[in-house]
């Protein structure tokens, strides 16, 4: 089973060791060094004072399949509305980001927490949310975005450079009120 929640200063080092393991190993990001959990601490403030959602999907040791799925408070997950741009006339535009623990996905934790997103989402805040999603092994995500209202608005070819390769960016929005 599984708890989304507000994040808590606590989760910095969860969520720092879940991101990691996409910047060195993946291109579902475009970052090179991985941010340390100080740094994710500096980010969730940003988020906060901004009036934005960051949740966190945490786990209560056994998995809605009957699995176990790690220890009880473990996180399994975490999503956050950032800025899409910093000019101030994107200010209630956000783009959303959800990354899941290695080996978390298939289990609708993905889901749950986009969902919870869009529903922390305050329309007073924000009006449009943008997916920005790596063409190259994003399969999921995009079709996790289509599936909760997410529409493709567009491609950007080659915009990426990681592990030898050109990777295209998938772009998809979705209205919040």
């Amino acid at each position: 089973m599984v708890t989304i929640r507000p994040v808590a200063d606590t989760d910095c080092g969860a969520i720092a060791d879940i991101y990691r393991h996409y910047v060195e190993h993946t291109v579902a990001t475009f970052d090179y060094e991985a941010p340390t959990a100080a740094d994710w601490a500096a980010k969730i403030a940003a988020i906060r004072a901004a009036g934005r959602p960051f949740l966190v999907a945490e786990g209560s040791g056994v998995g809605a399949d009957g699995v176990e799925a790690g220890v009880a408070g473990d996180v399994f997950g975490f999503a956050y509305l950032g800025p899409f741009r910093d000019k101030r006339a994107y200010d209630r535009t956000a783009e959303d980001t959800i990354y899941l623990r290695p080996g978390a996905g298939g289990r609708g934790i993905g889901t749950s927490l986009l969902a919870a997103l869009l529903d922390a989402a305050e329309p007073g805040n924000v009006r449009q949310i943008i997916a920005v999603i790596a063409a190259t092994g994003g399969e999921a995500s995009i079709a996790l975005h289509l599936k909760n209202g997410f529409v493709e608005v567009g491609r950007t070819p080659a915009v990426g450079y990681k592990f030898d390769q050109w990777i295209d960016c998938v772009y998809l929005q979705r209205s919040v009120d």
